[in-house]
């Protein structure tokens, strides 16, 4: 089992005195820079002037010019995009760093696929909340906590590991517990559970069925419009995923666990197709092709964009959406 660590393993004392930096106040960002402060840190932002400075300000906090701002830490939480990350480190990170500096990140994927070299005086650590952000603030008001995944890169003062478990007890994660890592590890799951094919497949569940002379809005309703399963997931949650079928009935249950079995053939092809998802993410043929889509000004993922968007199951979904109140009806 995966290593495992709580409060009881950390120490704020490790991060007194040293100042916290948050690049990136969005979701994630604004949430546990107000958890870090919350839990006696020393918090300021570093923006540029828009948006996320007024919100920071609005909420209390010294907000600086990004440069400068990381100058000031000792500890810079990276929370902006992956796709712009490395221009604003090079930019406005790694210029004003020093010796013994913490660099942390929120996703593993610019680390893994060599996209940022952070120098090599500074500790480089992760702390990947798994939780939304607005999840990360309200448990942490709650008590319960949030799980992260932890993983310490480069350990140039001998400190890091400790400064990052008390930075996970300071964003409140440590209380529900922090699991030992490693950017590869995390850039894998986040990108495979993304590239799976999950909405395609969920609209092709919708497009059979009206194929078959089902409605698109029943076909809609049963899959995902109705909220039914967001009941499911929070009892996959709760309680695990085989534990919650005996929420089901038994004709369900039957479906689910006899009749949806692949055969030995289905399931021998559908692992293929899931590895070589998985070598495509971490041979880093994702991260070179993500890469150069970027520098061509996304062409595929603008024409896929609007091939979706054109897609007559999402406007059967907007005419129902309306319907149900969930849209104005301009």
């Amino acid at each position: 089992m995966a290593r495992m660590y709580f409060e009881a393993d950390s120490d704020l004392r490790h991060v007194a005195g040293q100042t916290v930096c948050i690049v990136g106040y969005g979701n994630q960002g604004r949430s546990q820079a107000l958890n870090m402060r919350d839990s006696g840190l020393s918090v300021i932002v570093g923006s540029r002037r828009d948006e996320s400075y007024e919100a920071a300000r609005q909420d209390g906090f010294e907000v600086l010019p990004v440069g400068e701002a990381v100058a000031r830490s000792d500890v810079t939480f990276l929370l902006v995009p992956d796709e712009v990350m490395p221009q604003v480190f090079e930019r406005d990170i790694a210029p004003n760093l020093s010796a013994g500096d913490m660099v942390v990140f929120a996703s593993g994927y610019n680390i893994a696929f060599d996209l940022i070299e952070p120098p090599a005086d500074v500790d480089v650590v992760l702390i990947a909340p798994r939780m939304i952000g607005a999840g990360v603030r309200d448990t942490y008001l709650s008590g319960e906590g949030f799980p992260s995944l932890i993983a310490v890169h480069r350990d140039a003062t001998g400190t890091a590991f400790e400064r990052m478990l008390a930075l996970c007890e300071g964003i409140g994660s440590s209380r529900m517990g922090v699991i030992e890592s490693s950017f590869l590890e995390e850039a894998t799951v986040d990108l495979f559970a993304e590239q799976v094919g999950y909405l395609y497949a969920v609209r092709r569940y919708c497009e059979v069925l009206v194929e078959a002379g089902c409605s698109p809005e029943v076909a809609m309703l049963e899959f995902y419009a109705s909220g039914e399963g967001i009941e499911t997931a929070k009892a996959y949650r709760d309680i695990g995923l085989w534990d919650q079928i005996t929420l089901h009935s038994r004709t369900s249950q039957y479906g689910q666990e006899v009749t949806a079995r692949l055969s030995p053939e289905q399931e021998e092809a559908e692992r293929s197709r899931l590895g070589k998802i998985i070598s495509h993410i971490q041979d880093g043929s994702f991260a070179r092709e993500w890469s150069a889509e970027q520098r061509a000004g996304f062409p595929e993922f603008d024409r896929m964009r609007a091939l979706n968007m054109a897609h007559e199951m999402r406007a059967a979904e907007r005419r129902l959406y309306e319907v149900l109140g969930r849209l104005p009806s301009d």
